[in-house]
């Protein structure tokens, strides 16, 4: 059977924060809560008669969003939902993110009754000025006690999220930052650098010239003392923005970049399944009063043998290990080097890419240019 992910978006906050650009809505009404679940149910045994044949579920991400601010039985009930219209593997890694200031111990019993495995908690910083800076709505205390809570609930997958690259930090706070979350044990940290995104507050405030964006080589710096302390402390830096212990890397987020099938359920959910991408309304109203999968899609694109090809590339490239150019023929029937052979002799010289026998790989100059690698392949 082919192996399927599930992506379940729940799209609820307390409030947004600064830098958020993600969709999400501040509601915290539990009727809103609960017709939103009932949505994803139906949507979900819709979606399981049209792409469920011949598959088998092995990852289920449930992010937001805050998940953790619905109730927990409504986690619980969506997760039934899936396990009676999709065949879920026995070891389906199945994964929730929650914010520490939303979480309590027995919230993380609940998930784990409900059979969630996996947990990442969005810390993003444990210093005071960076939270306020970010609008984060907890304290560093709350993380700590939310990483415990949860390890004392039996989770043994735990997931930080930190962010660097904020203006106020300094790359001695950061190390802090690395080295506290160390000290929490998790066995995966994501480490994502501050985008300012159009359209947030942050954005306005920079705008007003109201702070000034760190130095694009401290921030840098920042990254790859980051690498440094993590790989010291055994972390395999897997992904550009994700480091793990040999063998709790997120098998959900790799399918993304390994070209797996997903499925997305909720608003502004994305899917990719038979060569075809897809996704749902960002739009909260319009997607809780379709009547059906089709009238809550709002975009739909069928891939062509070149876009299958190109993002096998530059999705592939964001792994650490890169991609191997007997994969892209056995895929494709194509000579990688026929295709793509200029530009990618092009990259090896300027030093951000480097091959090695059937891998292509990004350096370490490649990491923190990535972007500009990747449009070489678009």
């Amino acid at each position: 059977m082919d192996k399927l992910g599930l992506y379940v978006h729940i799209p609820f906050c307390a409030r947004k924060c600064r830098y958020c650009d993600f969709v999400s809505y501040p509601v915290a009404d539990k009727d809103t809560h609960l017709a939103y679940a009932l949505k994803v149910i139906l949507e979900a045994s819709e979606k399981a008669q049209i792409f469920g044949e011949g598959c088998s579920v092995d990852t289920i991400y449930l992010g937001g969003g805050t998940p953790s601010l619905i109730e927990p039985g409504l986690i619980s009930e969506i997760l039934d939902s899936i396990y009676t219209h999709f065949w879920a593997e026995d070891d389906c890694e199945i994964t929730i993110e929650v914010n520490p200031v939303s979480q309590a111990r027995e919230k993380f019993r609940a998930y784990r009754s409900a059979g969630v495995n996996r947990v990442s908690i969005g810390v993003q910083s444990f210093d005071p000025d960076v939270l306020a800076f970010l609008g984060r709505p907890h304290t560093a205390e709350e993380a700590e006690r939310a990483v415990a809570d949860a390890r004392a609930e039996g989770l043994d997958n735990i997931n930080i999220d930190l962010m660097f690259g904020v203006p106020g930090q300094d790359l001695t706070s950061w190390e802090r930052d690395l080295k506290k979350a160390l000290k929490l044990a998790p066995e995966h940290i994501s480490f994502y650098s501050l985008g300012i995104e159009e359209g947030t507050p942050l954005f306005e405030d920079l705008l007003e010239d109201r702070f000034v964006e760190i130095d694009e080589i401290l921030d840098r710096r920042m990254y790859h003392l980051a690498k440094e302390i993590l790989t010291d402390a055994g972390f395999r830096h897997y992904e550009i923005s994700n480091a793990a212990l040999p063998g709790r890397e997120s098998r959900h987020n790799l399918k993304y970049w390994s070209m797996d099938p997903y499925l997305g359920l909720g608003a502004a959910a994305h899917s990719y399944f038979g060569g075809r991408r897809f996704a749902n309304t960002s739009k909260l109203t319009e997607y809780m009063t379709a009547v059906s999968v089709s009238d809550m899609t709002n975009w739909a694109h069928e891939n062509t043998p070149g876009d299958e090809m190109s993002e096998f590339v530059f999705l592939g490239l964001r792994r650490t290990e890169g991609i191997r150019f007997s994969d892209f023929h056995t895929s494709f029937g194509r000579d990688f080097w026929e295709l793509y052979g200029e530009e990618t002799e092009k990259l090896i010289r300027r030093g951000l890419l480097e091959r090695d026998g059937d891998e292509l790989r990004l350096t370490d100059l490649g990491l923190d240019l990535a972007n500009n690698v990747f449009s070489e392949y678009v």
